[in-house]
């Protein structure tokens, strides 16, 4: 009963004119600014050199790698398998355009979140909801968002990524799924309990290592299946324009699937990349936007990989618009007929198309990547938490504020372990739910607050054109009220 209701209301949620605001706003950004993520790739890759941090914050590589580890997660595995079950091949090509409209998204947020990011418990704090109160008012609707980002953040939307760790080393080793669910989530305690600056460390190493890994293995299964190569790209881009004989139908639903999947993803629109984002020590906001507006571009490319790899093997089936009907059964392996018959996708596909290479070797690599994606995403999913509570207790004794983030630090590690345990097909549907409203509530006050962001744009834009190697951000100048740490953070700037 309970997963019948929560694939309602996700079902509601994410509904056409969700995809439409999603959409609509990635122009509008992207328009507005420029194509602000793409215009100077060149610069934004030189910002991640930065070797800029301070005992409030981390430095800007640090919070790149903070939040690719957040936008890098099982979805970028499972997630993609299941919107081409549902939308075929050229799902794919959608969430590859979207998401390079929604870094636009990105660098709006996370540049908002700068600005009004305040000092609190000798830390850097930011969120949607600070920039709700300090730069619309709403303390209300700030607070209202914060519960929200406390319930479906580090509680909610870490049910798909519990889950797709236990499942994927069951699969592939047979261990039960609460062994992997309680180690885990034992060491998921240990990281959190260093709260910001432990969660960094960590993101900085597993970043690139699982990144670098991921990539290496797609284009070791490219190599070994490269006469097929034609072929497929040229099956996901006439579905995407729906030419195609077999998948040209599904375009409606390729369409919402891939938008569905890149906001998942990369959470651009969701707020989600603003705590971290905000944690850093930047000398103006548009630093910050640069930067991890370019990290959706990591996202991007680890879900085509995964798309690519599950299409070049045929480890894929394809449902047709009636949901019951299957339009394709992929024979890359004798799994995937019985996947089909109870509308099973994800994981188990991609460790299927690595074993064409790697025979049950390629299972386990999967899983282990699944480890290092799902992992590094909950910790920043716990940050989030963390960041919403200590705003929601901003005016409480610093005493209640660290047990009551003392308490997260407890509760998230348990959750994990129980939706490891839990059912696939109810923990994706809860995750994607809360994800939604969330995009709801942020796309929103992006849109209302969008001439401060692109009076700020400007402002970096126009120092960086005068020459200005590391453009200083001045929120009086610009009008802009309640910046007020920038004030202090100038005065550090001048005294050095």
């Amino acid at each position: 009963m309970f997963e019948q209701i929560i694939t309602m209301l996700d079902t509601y949620v994410w509904a056409t004119p969700l995809i439409i605001l999603i959409f609509a706003s990635a122009a509008y950004f992207t328009f507005r600014m420029g194509f602000v993520q793409l215009r100077d790739l060149k610069h934004q890759f030189s910002l991640l050199s930065r070797k800029r941090d301070s005992e409030a914050g981390i430095n800007p590589f640090e919070a790149f790698c903070t939040i690719v580890a957040y936008r890098v997660g099982t979805a970028n595995i499972a997630g993609v398998c299941v919107a081409i079950l549902w939308g075929g091949p050229s799902a794919i090509v959608w969430m590859v355009i979207c998401s390079l409209l929604d870094a636009a998204i990105s660098y709006a947020e996370c540049s908002l979140g700068q600005i009004y990011k305040i000092k609190q418990d000798g830390e850097y704090r930011g969120g949607s909801y600070y920039y709700l109160e300090r730069g619309l008012g709403l303390k209300k609707l700030a607070a209202f968002f914060a519960v929200l980002t406390i319930i479906c953040v580090p509680i909610l939307t870490v049910g798909p990524h519990a889950n797709s760790i236990a499942l994927a080393f069951n699969t592939s080793t047979g261990v039960p799924k609460w062994i992997f669910g309680l180690v885990i989530g034992l060491v998921m305690l240990w990281t959190v309990f260093g709260g910001i600056k432990r969660i960094s460390k960590v993101s900085t190493w597993l970043v690139p290592v699982m990144t670098l890994l991921y990539l290496l293995l797609t284009v070791v299964v490219i190599v070994f299946h490269i006469a097929s190569v034609p072929s497929t790209l040229g099956m996901m881009f006439t579905s995407a324009f729906g030419v195609n004989a077999m998948f040209g139908g599904l375009l409606g639903q390729a369409i919402i699937w891939g938008v569905k999947r890149s906001v998942n993803s990369s959470g651009a629109g969701m707020g989600e990349a603003v705590p971290a984002a905000a944690a850093a020590e930047v000398s103006h906001p548009g630093e910050s936007g640069l930067v991890n507006s370019f990290s959706v571009f990591i996202d991007v490319a680890v879900c085509f990989c995964t798309g690519f790899m599950v299409l070049l093997t045929d480890c894929f089936n394809v449902v047709g618009t009636d949901g019951t009907t299957y339009l394709h059964i992929g024979q890359g392996a004798k799994s995937l007929a019985e996947m089909a018959e109870t509308n099973t996708a994800g994981i188990p596909w991609t460790q299927a198309a690595a074993s064409t290479i790697f025979s049950s070797a390629g299972g386990f690599f999967i899983a282990v990547a699944i480890l290092l994606f799902g992992f590094t995403t909950v910790l920043n999913y716990y940050y989030q938490g963390e960041t919403a509570l200590a705003y929601l207790l901003q005016k409480k004794d610093p005493k209640i504020r660290k047990t009551a983030i003392f308490a997260l630090r407890i509760i998230v590690p348990v959750v994990f372990f129980l939706f490891a345990i839990a059912t696939s097909s109810a923990t994706w549907s809860v995750g994607s739910f809360g994800v939604g409203l969330m995009v709801w509530t942020n796309v929103a006050v992006l849109l209302i607050m969008s001439p401060t962001i692109i009076k700020v744009y400007k402002d970096y834009k126009a120092q960086r054109d005068a020459g200005v190697e590391e453009p200083i951000f001045d929120p009086d100048k610009l009008g802009i009220k309640n910046a007020d740490l920038w004030e202090e953070i100038n005065k550090g700037k001048a005294e050095q």
